[in-house]
């Protein structure tokens, strides 16, 4: 078993330089709840895969909420653990921190362009 962060214990880090969010959620969920954590940096586990050398030497929260048993999230910590990276899994993911009442912010829309006639 990954170890686990609780929400509490996060809402009392988040704005700490010495950690990152990792939201790893899957493309269809990110856009159907268009909700993160606060600073929380969006990569898919293809990318932290590809790119984990990009990736400060902060502690590392990850997130996913794709899988309701939580398995995805625990497959990147264990990505992540076993490259010698210190990471753990947030206990409950995006929904346990949207039903404890947690800031979050609303994802960047797209840029709306005025059409030229």
């Amino acid at each position: 078993m990954e170890p686990t962060i609780v929400c509490a214990e996060l809402y009392m880090r988040l704005g700490d330089d010495e950690v990152l969010v990792l939201d790893c959620r899957d493309p269809s969920d990110w856009e159907r709840y268009g909700l993160h954590i606060p600073g929380a940096l969006r990569m898919t586990p293809t990318e932290i895969a590809r790119e984990l050398h990009m990736l400060p030497d902060d502690e590392l929260i990850v997130l996913c909420g794709c899988s309701p048993d939580g398995r995805d999230t625990r497959r990147v910590c264990r990505l992540l653990r076993m490259r010698g990276r210190e990471a753990v899994c947030l206990e409950g993911g995006l929904g346990a921190w949207v039903t404890g009442g947690y800031p979050t912010e609303r994802h960047a829309s797209a840029p709306q362009v005025a059409l030229q006639r």
